[in-house]
């Protein structure tokens, strides 16, 4: 029965409610006809007509001064998984609290509900945030922790996104005759609503498949909508505005009317994040926070010596100096090479100078334009904006008092805040001065992170300034930024010609420029791929050098951030959900963002490891996802390439920081010395005595680094040689005396050590595919708790799921390929025959035009400080099929190598 009563209109009831009509009346501002309409469809019809109908009320309870309602349904709406809907909310929900603020409210956040509120005009509430646990009285709150915020108990529903709760006491409910009534309406509809819930992370996929009546009408009724609703900049929060400035498609949309967003979710058919392969486990666990205390004063952690950490980036600048200087000499040449080489060509005279004065000049003006650099392409590509400090109060007034507290300190003026309007959370620093410091947080961390956690971010990111480490790795990502963006640009624009050419070209062009055109597009198409695939390669080079450092000063930049609040399980759960954030950015976005990975040295979490770690734990506690970062005896060799220390070892070093502080710990990760942390003072040498030790099987660690302990063999066998060159020239042998300081026989040993290396590890590496030992569809948690694993034991695996990435020539090498399945991601690693040049190859069938589908994977698990998964076929439903060749190629490389090291050893030139 439907509630005659409507707050709409006392007493108009119409005969056939119709969201057209409802919307309809609401451009007519009509607004009793509107909600008369329109709550009862959002009571009885289906979970899109639902939402849309709510997203008009939202405008319509506005506009009749109906807050609490208005505010109650952008409560509800900011917990739907959907970006676009949640972002209409945020926007809304922010707007009506700064016009119509709460007397006692402390802070203009925009804090969710408590899962134990009932909205009165709306729905059930739905389970997509934070639900307390564990209740306690306000009083007990008080007295656990000071900090209301942060001493919450929660319940994380990391599927669909996570908000902190802040309680709203004097937002009042309606007990009248009217609540009683539709409370009755929501528990006829339970079974409906409950349905709805556990459809809700595939609400896109729900709606395009459903065939929606009167969609043209609903999008033209609904384009004015927006127009409608109060834009006053003063009232506006300064957080917001940044969305107008945005490139980002996701924030354009967010500046449409709310129909309008909702039918652009509809009309996108080709949304790759909803097309889930298999049906959604039941009963999944919840993250359960235990929102563990912080230190209230007194005893702080012995400040660590900085020696080391400047000798390292002493260290860490000169081995980057070299190496880009090496890479500029060797272009230089090779391309006045390939100009001798071509017919009508010259070389180029000034590339035979010796470029290094130049170069020099160049990186430090590079280095002293850096913030301003940076600025400016975080502006143009992502739509950076100023973040005020009395927004970020609203988020965290701890925060500002520690920036304020710590510029007083350090003698600056202040530091720029800066926030990039996108739903990741995400955080980090550059700068060439601490003048001119700049920290950069995304408005998903803000939302997202409770007050005392954003605190310790900011924490994190300052601590950067006192450690140093801030001016080398700004300068080294500005040099990162140069390659990766001609990469970029390169791969859309031949993209976007390609497309123009066949779907865009005029056709009042004549025959003879149809017909030219596709061959002048195929030549750039080429230039594009041959250019961008270098640059690509240029961007991973030189990443190298920096590694080493990228993972040593997030050891002290944490250790700093602890010191400076107090509060290491704030900084754990801030890692944990920006680690969750992450995964679920990959999910809504179904690829990496530009951002993630070309920023990613100085990003809390590095995106590689949050892929698997932030999904999985959606499903398997903590602890047991972080058992093999703590435990695994060869975790130290296997994080070589990682630009983060492991996320086991960083959140087991703040477990014993909380125990110093004999404070109740936000994980229980095992293997704590109490003794350790019973002591007044931890040095980092006492830390280490933290982790038990582990046996190593070294036939095993020689086996899984052959190439490289290969190459270490090749360089003595070189370095013998050169001994037996100098003994030879002393006792008068002058036929042998010319192997002293022979480079060709250095580089020769070197690349046939590391082929050897090659071939003695690759029947283990790639052992054969049998069906009878092939595991199916296993549980992800189950692969990532082997302690003991690597890499080389192979595990001949098939995995079902959709395959996530970007797409074009951006990914034509297969640097983007991720895998969803029903319990988490895991990335996927792909070879051709020829190894990147076939990937060049035109005309190729590529894993990246297979985004999107539903696939069958077949492959070798490995497991190592990134887990990944070798493809050995790629399958969609319709038989399409592509091989993977990890095996051959790696067999070429090998014989490649040893070639060209025999042909060096007999030339003596490279």
């Amino acid at each position: 029965m439907i509630d005659k009563t409507s707050s709409g209109t006392d007493d108009y009831v119409p005969e056939k409610p119709s969201l057209k009509t409802g919307l309809l009346a609401l451009k007519q501002k009509d607004y009793p006809q509107a909600i008369a309409h329109l709550e009862i469809i959002a009571q009885q019809e289906s979970l899109k007509q639902k939402l849309k109908a709510q997203m008009g009320l939202v405008i319509a309870y506005e506009k009749t001064k109906q807050v609490d309602l208005a505010i109650s349904l952008c409560r509800n709406l900011s917990k739907i998984s959907d970006s676009k809907i949640k972002s209409f909310a945020h926007r809304h929900l922010k707007e009506l609290l700064k016009r119509y603020p709460p007397k006692n409210l402390k802070k203009s956040t925009i804090p969710p509900p408590k899962a134990s509120e009932i909205s009165p005009r709306n729905q059930q509430s739905i389970e997509t945030g934070f639900v307390p646990f564990n209740p306690t009285s306000d009083k007990s709150k008080s007295a656990n922790n000071s900090n209301e915020i942060s001493k919450q108990n929660i319940d994380l529903s990391v599927e669909t996104g996570f908000k902190s709760i802040a309680e709203n006491p004097n937002i009042s409910e309606r007990k009248s005759s009217q609540t009683s009534d539709y409370l009755k309406h929501s528990q006829s509809n339970k079974n409906d609503l409950e349905a709805d819930q556990n459809k809700l992370p595939a609400l896109s996929s729900i709606v395009n498949k459903s065939n929606l009546k009167n969609t043209n009408e609903s999008h033209q009724i609904s384009t004015e909508i927006t127009s409608e609703f109060p834009k006053n900049p003063s009232q506006t929060s300064d957080s917001l505005k940044h969305s107008q400035a945005n490139k980002n498609d996701l924030e354009a949309d967010q500046n449409k009317s709310p129909a309008f967003a909702l039918s652009s979710i509809v009309n996108k058919s080709n949304l790759k994040n909803t097309k889930i392969t298999s049906d959604k486990p039941e009963n999944l666990p919840k993250l359960k926070w235990r929102q563990a205390g912080r230190a209230k004063g007194g005893r702080r952690l012995k400040t660590p010596n900085l020696t080391i950490l400047w000798l390292e980036q002493i260290i860490v600048g000169i081995a980057l100096f070299w190496l880009s200087l090496t890479i500029l000499k060797f272009s230089l040449d090779a391309t006045n090479d390939f100009l001798v080489w071509l017919p009508y060509f010259r070389p180029i005279q000034i590339f035979y100078r010796d470029p290094t004065r130049n170069f020099i000049i160049f990186l430090l003006g590079l280095f002293i334009f850096s913030p301003w650099l940076i600025d400016g392409l975080l502006i143009l590509t992502y739509g950076l904006q100023t973040l005020p400090t009395t927004t970020l109060i609203n988020y965290s007034k701890e925060a500002n008092k520690l920036l304020r507290t710590f510029c007083k300190k350090q003698k600056i003026q202040g530091i720029a805040l800066k926030v990039l309007p996108i739903d990741v959370p995400i955080a980090f620093s550059y700068g060439c001065l601490p003048r001119f410091f700049r920290i950069v947080v995304s408005q998903g961390l803000l939302d997202n992170l409770a007050e005392d956690e954003i605190a310790t971010i900011y924490a994190r990111e300052i601590s950067h300034v006192q450690n140093g480490d801030f001016r080398l790795m700004s300068m080294a990502n500005m040099m990162l930024q140069i390659p990766y963006t001609i990469y970029l640009q390169l791969t859309f624009w031949a993209d976007w010609v390609l497309d123009f050419i066949n779907h865009q070209l005029p056709d009042f062009l004549p025959g003879f420029i149809k017909s030219f055109l596709p061959i002048l597009v195929s030549v750039f198409r080429v230039f594009a791929a041959i250019i961008s695939t270098l640059s690509y390669g240029l961007y991973w080079l030189l990443k190298l050098p920096i590694l080493w450092l990228s993972r040593r000063r997030v050891y002290y930049s944490d250790r700093l951030a602890c010191n400076l609040t107090g509060n290491p399980n704030g900084l754990t759960r801030a890692i944990l959900k920006i680690t969750i954030g992450m995964a679920n950015d990959i999910k809504n976005q179904a690829k990496i963002r530009n951002l993630l990975e070309s920023f990613e040295i100085l990003m809390p979490v590095g995106i590689n490891q949050a892929i698997t770690a932030g999904s999985v734990v959606s499903y398997s506690g903590f602890e047991s996802i972080f058992n093999w970062d703590t435990f695994n005896p060869y975790r130290r060799w296997l994080e070589i390439n990682n630009t983060h220390p492991l996320l086991g070892d960083r959140l087991k070093r703040l477990s014993l920081y909380a125990n110093f502080w004999k404070l109740e710990t936000e994980l229980n990760l095992e293997n704590i010395n109490a003794d350790v942390t019973a002591k007044n003072q931890l040095s980092p040498t006492q830390e280490e005595n933290i982790y038990t030790p582990q046996n190593l099987d070294w036939q095993k660690l020689l086996l899984q680094g052959a190439p490289f302990f290969g190459a270490l063999i090749g360089l003595g066998f070189a370095i013998f040689l050169w001994l037996i060159g100098v003994i030879s020239s002393a006792v008068g042998l002058w036929r042998l005396d010319w192997l002293f300081g022979d480079i060709s026989i250095l580089v020769a040993c070197l690349v046939m050590g590391f082929s050897i290396g090659i071939l003695m590890r690759i029947n283990h590496f790639f052992p054969d595919i049998k069906q009878t030992k092939l595991w199916q569809n296993p549980d992800l948690a189950e692969l990532l708790t082997d302690l003991k694993a690597l890499p080389l034991d192979s595990q001949a695996i098939q995995f079902k799921g959709q395959l996530l990435g970007k797409s074009g020539m951006s990914n034509w090498l297969g640097q983007d390929l991720i895998l969803q399945t029903t319990r988490g991601l895991v990335r996927l690693h792909y070879s051709e025959q020829l190894g990147p040049i076939g990937n060049l190859w035109p005309k190729i069938n590529r894993p990246s035009n297979l985004v999107g589908k539903s696939i069958t994977v077949t492959g070798w698990w490995r497991r190592g400080a990134t887990p990944w998964i070798d493809i050995n076929t790629l399958k969609t439903e319709n038989g399409q099929s592509i091989n993977s060749d990890h095996p051959l190629w790696s067999i070429i490389v090998a014989f490649a190598l040893a070639i060209w090291g025999a042909y060096m050893v007999y030339t003596g030139r490279f």
